[in-house]
């Protein structure tokens, strides 16, 4: 990656307040943010090499974030995912974590914590 490329941030979520805020405190941080708000938009959008992290929502009409993740998956992409939950249940975070999610942070988190997790992931790959 050039050093004149920030990073890109894939936000999938259908609460737009949420994008809105968290993508304001992500643009803070030096990073570039695309929001979408369902599996089937993003996954009709060309993803950019330069992408540095998904951050999904579980909840999400028609395909699920945790689908969404096993779908990238299956594609052979290796795209690091923090996966949100508004429901914070068990079986939805090991569902994630089986999917190869790098997080599971449930709803609702400081938006600092979550940003110092993007970070990080940016740092490591």
């Amino acid at each position: 990656m050039s050093t004149f490329e920030k990073p890109i941030v894939y936000l999938v979520d259908d609460d737009q307040r949420l994008m809105e805020s968290l993508s304001a405190v992500l643009r803070l941080s030096g990073l570039t943010v695309e929001v979408f708000e369902s599996a089937e938009h993003f996954l009709n959008n060309k993803l950019r090499t330069r992408a540095s992290c998904l951050i999904v929502e579980v909840n999400l009409p028609n395909m699920d974030g945790i689908e969404l993740l096993k779908h990238i998956n299956n594609l052979g992409l290796r795209l690091p995912t923090i996966v949100l939950s508004s429901s914070g249940n068990v079986s939805d975070a090991v569902r994630a974590m089986q999917a190869k999610a790098i997080d599971f942070i449930e709803k609702p988190f400081i938006e600092n914590t979550l940003v110092k997790t993007v970070l990080d992931v940016i740092e490591r790959t």
